[in-house]
């Protein structure tokens, strides 16, 4: 079991997982947090129970943050999710529990510091009170006692893991000789042999197109097929926009008013450099310095996007310090202010401070507000408005068609009693169930099995009523209607073995060192353009092992080995490869990126240090009453 633990840790569900940020938290300590149910147990870690409640609240936070960026419940339950929480909370659980071993906490400045970072709970002057406070807490529907507890947890969680890795050194070097090895580049020559000039001399036998078919059946296996009926009951298609009247749609538009208004915003980036509100003047003189010293950069002509990724901090913005379109009311008030009443095209003039530091704002563009008129969105807000009752019908007319379908019953007249169609899919393979119908995997499993199906099935966002018409077994196709294929596939491997043959006797004649501009002519070699270390040697197709090969080869050097090749017509060859020149990447590139390598190393460096501490923290733990089943129950 801890086995599992560990070897899902880096997974990118369990990686989302560790980082699902909890927005706010009580400071006022209103209410208080209690858990009664200690029977519904998920796990024992230490002797410290992992409750029902608790995890069905964990998981109903991830599975909507997953949801929200484009998982399905299908996907989710695939890769079962319930587990990977599951895992995830007793890791989380160890981490704390060495945290409080070690005597860390969380103190109320600590907690007023984290608070005042959110706006959500600001007020309009930009500062925290126990009003702003409430009206957030209510705008989540979320309880304060619950938030006391979870934001605790986070910010002692971060804190722990910030301990473990802040004592991490990294080799100032490791950053550029990173960036040589990342963006040297190679200049090859190439000899080609093509195959098509030895395949008029391949020739192939009976028992040698006997002896293919035998060995390589699956090839020629025609998968188990599946006709099916099916009624696709889609939330738009069960009730007609047309049929909403004029008043309903605009007493619709009233209400979600907010839906067709488009707020004010600004299209920013910035550059921050970090100063905390009690800093002391020392603290504020290096930060200023600081802040200067980019902005002479600025004025020598240094592009503002090289300077942000050279100075930000992890997570202070994107890429050239992008922060994207920003709404009036989502960022603290003297950012907004700021780049609200800047000019589009310029940077500030002055340093903008505010509670996380010193800013220097890029402004790209300025979008106004802008109210979509109820005639010019009526049509997509019927649309939206028939969707939102179909939903409410979903269900109610699917169980009604299944019933149908499980009693025998014509699925066409079954179908056109709510408007919609019963379509005949034809013979399909497992496979192709999953990529033109989008059933999940083991529904189209289930399809070929042939029983009857007596559920609905996700397809996509739709639910299918599904009856199954027909099955055919597995069957192969015969040697008499394959054998022109075999026989082709014969000789086109026989020819690249010639060409490969062909080539292998050229590599023996050819040595290392330069090549003169004569014996390239001679031998009709022809070159590469520059070529990175991840991109293609074109004219072929893509070679992972050519390409290393290329890349530990010194310059002067053939390539001891031969290369099967393919170019992008299809023909096929063999290859034999020179490198003639390394391009070692230029430091004025260096100067442009060297600050996100050099975060990316020391970010890397300390997620290793953090994954090997929960790895240690596993192995010596004592964990118990793990009920992989019960999670299980949660992705339906």
């Amino acid at each position: 079991m801890l086995d599992a633990i560990r070897s899902n840790t880096q997974s990118f569900l369990v990686k989302l997982a560790f980082g699902v940020i909890i927005l706010v938290f009580v400071f006022w300590g209103i209410g208080s947090f209690t858990e009664t149910d200690s029977s519904r147990v998920m796990a024992q870690v230490n002797g410290e129970p992992i409750l029902e409640p608790q995890f069905y609240k964990r998981y109903q936070r991830i599975e909507q943050q997953l949801m929200s960026q484009g998982s399905s419940h299908a996907q989710l339950k695939e890769q079962h999710l319930g587990r990977l929480v599951l895992q995830n909370m007793i890791a989380r659980l160890l981490v704390l529990q060495e945290a409080k071993r070690l005597g860390l906490g969380i103190s109320p400045v600590e907690l007023r510091q984290a608070i005042e970072q959110n706006p959500l709970f600001l007020n309009e002057k930009g500062q925290l009170d126990k009003d702003s406070y409430a009206r957030g807490l209510n705008a989540l529907r979320l309880s304060a006692a619950d938030f006391e507890q979870q934001m605790r947890e986070e910010l002692l969680y971060d804190k722990m893991l910030e301990l473990v890795s802040s004592s991490v050194w990294v080799d100032p070097d490791l950053a550029h000789r990173r960036f040589q090895f990342m963006f040297e580049k190679r200049i090859l020559d190439y000899l080609f042999v093509p195959a098509q000039d030895f395949l008029a001399q391949a020739t192939v036998n009976e028992e040698e197109v006997k002896k293919y078919y035998e060995e390589h059946q699956a090839v020629f296996t025609i998968p188990k097929k599946a006709q099916i009926t099916s009624i696709c009951v889609s939330p738009e298609k069960l009730v007609d926009p047309q049929s909403i009247s004029l008043e309903a749609a605009q007493k619709w538009y009233k209400t979600n008013l907010a839906k067709y208004t488009q707020k004010e915003a600004v299209r920013a980036a910035h550059i921050l450099v970090p100063l905390n509100e009690n800093a002391s003047e020392q603290e504020r003189s290096a930060a200023l310095a600081k802040i200067h010293e980019i902005q002479a950069e600025l004025a020598k002509g240094k592009e503002f996007a090289a300077l942000a990724d050279a100075h930000n901090q992890p997570n202070a913005a994107g890429p050239g310090g992008e922060l994207g379109w920003i709404e009036r009311g989502v960022t603290v008030p003297p950012f907004e202010e700021a780049a609200f009443s800047q000019a589009a095209g310029v940077v500030s003039k002055e340093p903008i401070a505010t509670q996380f530091g010193l800013h220097l704002i890029l402004v790209h563009e300025k979008r106004p507000e802008k109210v979509t008129p109820f005639d010019e969105a009526k049509a997509e807000l019927l649309k939206t408005m028939a969707k939102e009752e179909g939903r409410d019908k979903v269900s109610e007319v699917g169980e009604s068609l299944l019933e149908d379908a499980l009693l025998g019953k014509d699925l066409n007249v079954s179908a056109a009693r709510f408007g919609l169609k019963a379509e005949k899919s034809g013979l399909l393979s497992a496979e192709e169930f999953v990529s033109k119908m989008h059933f999940s995997p083991s529904d189209a499993t289930q399809l070929l099995s042939g029983t009857p199906v007596d559920t609905l099935l996700q397809a996509g966002d739709d639910v299918m009523v599904v009856r199954v018409d027909t099955t055919e077994k597995e069957s192969l196709k015969p040697l008499e209607i394959v054998k022109g294929e075999i026989e082709k596939t014969l000789r086109e491997q026989k020819a690249l073995e010639a060409a490969m043959a062909k080539a292998t006797e050229l590599r023996k004649t050819l040595k290392n060192g330069p090549i003169s501009q004569e014996e390239r002519t001679q031998r009709h070699l022809e070159s590469t353009k520059p070529v990175e270390r991840s991109g293609l040697i074109e004219p072929f197709m893509e070679n992972h092992n050519l390409s290393r090969a290329c890349f530990e080869a010194k310059p002067g050097q053939w390539l001891s080995q031969v290369f099967s090749l393919s170019k992008a017509d299809g023909s096929r060859g063999a290859g034999l490869f020179h490198v003639r020149e390394v391009q070692k990447a230029s430091e004025e590139d260096w100067e442009r990126i060297h600050g996100i390598l050099e975060n990316g190393a020391a970010r890397e460096a300390g997620e290793n240090i953090r994954s090997l501490f929960i790895d240690q923290l596993l192995k010596r733990a004592k964990i118990t009453d793990v009920h992989f089943e019960k999670a299980d129950r949660f992705d339906g």
